[in-house]
């Protein structure tokens, strides 16, 4: 899907934050993803733009004016969501014009989009963060039927564009210890990229999520067991947020 516009949906801008890629960014988060997860941190960026959603819409000129103000003190932006991707044309053209600050670009992407579609995105962007959902049942995770995502990340590993990958842990729903290890496996020879394992919690969700998936956090000494598993297996640069 790329869904071609002359605005971009945004719901929300972050001017500064350390936590979407390596150092102080500003972070973009659009309306409209092409998933439904069940543990989605940021359930009110889901539903595409409708008149029952509520975003600002930018242009690139418009975003440009926000980014340049903040500028001197961030090292690049990241766009998240949402899904970024389903905006790839707007943010080819936005992400030129950001490169000419001295800016770096990155995308945060659930890893769910036809590369073909998206490769003059690709091209633009600097670096990916990566989510991995599980190896099989995803619709379970996701509430949308889909297949892994495993070929878009050798791909996008092959260009040296991933500078983190993330498993959200989440028990019951998808196997932990297969999509560490099926995840290690791709990742053990790059070494600078991080695998993040973060423990499923309950902010930002709604009552309905919290329901579904209260029964299913992982204990933290399982937490660690499966950062030993993504060791043993040759993983150099993980992240356990508890």
């Amino acid at each position: 899907m790329d869904i071609n516009r002359n605005t971009l949906p945004v719901k929300d801008i972050i001017p500064f934050a350390n936590v979407d890629g390596s150092g102080n960014r500003t972070t973009i988060f659009v309306q409209g993803c092409n998933l439904n997860c069940i543990y989605c941190h940021n359930p009110e960026t889901i539903k595409l733009p409708c008149e029952e959603t509520e975003e600002t819409k930018y242009t690139v000129e418009q975003l440009l004016d926000v980014i340049k103000q903040y500028a001197p003190y961030i090292r690049g932006i990241t766009v998240s969501g949402g899904e970024a991707t389903l905006y790839s044309s707007f943010l080819v053209d936005l992400f030129k014009e950001v490169k000419k600050l001295g800016l770096t670009c990155y995308v945060d992407t659930n890893g769910i989009f036809n590369r073909e579609k998206i490769i003059n995105l690709i091209e633009v962007t600097d670096k990916f963060l990566f989510d991995i959902k599980g190896i099989n049942n995803l619709e379970r995770v996701t509430r949308k039927s889909i297949e892994h995502s495993f070929d878009n990340l050798e791909y996008l590993l092959s260009l040296n564009k991933i500078e983190e990958v993330r498993t959200v842990c989440i028990e019951d729903y998808i196997d932990l210890e297969g999509t560490i290890r099926e995840v290690s496996k791709h990742i053990k020879e790059y070494g600078d990229v991080i695998y993040k394992l973060i423990r499923v919690h309950y902010r930002g969700l709604t009552k309905d999520q919290i329901k579904a998936v209260k029964d299913s956090v992982p204990s933290k000494e399982k937490m660690i067991e499966l950062e030993r598993l993504a060791k043993s297996i040759g993983v150099k640069n993980i992240v356990t947020i508890l």
